[in-house]
């Protein structure tokens, strides 16, 4: 009896313990971008590489998270180091350069500065959206994972006042998952991943996207039809939005002053 109440007594602060992440960055990022929704992909704030984090809940590719300050929100699984109860923080990664986006908490940033771009340089931000139309029409009951999925740029993306991704070039992807329907009326699945975008000096930039549900009909970045016990069709043209993976610096000389008067995604605002 005396050992089941002892028991009884730490599990509840094992569990606690095991509820706590640190925010973990990947290659040339100094930060992790914290979601307000799943749905429409907002961007509420940004959390420093090292913060600790309380973990709420997960979800796909996703954890909710607590800060010590109460911000609440979702950030990729990537960005997320689960920590052992008693284990030290992990020592952040060095600063990394980037401007300063209008997500940023000026008081968190205070501390640092971030020249800006010279006349010679563009920056390209991480995080930048790249909006994007499917080349041609795919379906879970024929396509197969690995198999290279194009794209077209459906929007000019300019930088510092320079068209750097031209409407109509292309982009890469793959299918990383197809399952074609079942035989008890179970639907189909069908997943695609998008890994780079030509830029107008002719360079590649890469690309990231986030994973879609395709049984629970939720999207990130990908407008996906719901079909229960049918196969997973999307049409030729079906938009996707994939994000810069990555502060991207390019020569100016390489790229010309964008038109004033053509449409164009702004490569300093973000999703």
């Amino acid at each position: 009896m005396i050992l089941f109440v002892v028991i009884s007594l730490l599990l509840p602060l094992r569990c606690k313990a095991q509820k706590l992440g640190q925010i973990e960055c990947g290659r040339q990022e100094g930060y992790a971008y914290l979601y307000s929704s799943l749905i429409t992909m907002e961007i509420s704030t940004t959390l420093k590489c090292g913060q600790r984090v309380t973990v709420l809940d997960r979800s796909d590719n996703f954890i909710h998270v607590r800060t010590d300050t109460g911000d609440e929100g979702f950030v990729p699984l990537s960005n997320v180091g689960f920590l052992k109860p008693g284990a030290m923080l992990k020592a952040p990664p060095a600063p990394v350069k980037r401007e300063v986006t209008h997500y940023d908490n000026p008081a968190r940033m205070a501390a640092s500065s971030h020249p800006a771009a010279s006349a010679q340089e563009l920056l390209l931000p991480n995080q930048t959206a790249v909006h994007l139309k499917l080349g041609r029409e795919l379906s879970s009951a024929t396509a197969k994972v690995g198999e290279e999925v194009n794209f077209e740029v459906a929007e000019d993306v300019v930088a510092n006042g320079h068209l750097v991704i031209a409407k109509g070039a292309p982009a890469a992807g793959a299918v990383t998952e197809a399952t074609p329907k079942g035989r008890i009326g179970k639907a189909g699945k069908l997943n695609l991943t998008v890994t780079s975008v030509q830029l107008a000096d002719s360079e590649k930039a890469p690309l990231r996207s986030f994973g879609i549900d395709t049984s629970s009909g939720q999207k990130s970045g990908m407008s996906l039809p719901l079909a229960h016990g049918k196969d997973i069709t999307l049409a030729q043209g079906a938009e996707v939005t994939a994000y810069v993976d990555g502060d991207q610096h390019l020569a100016a000389s390489k790229f010309a002053p964008a038109s004033a008067s053509a449409p164009a995604q702004s490569a300093n605002s973000h999703p």
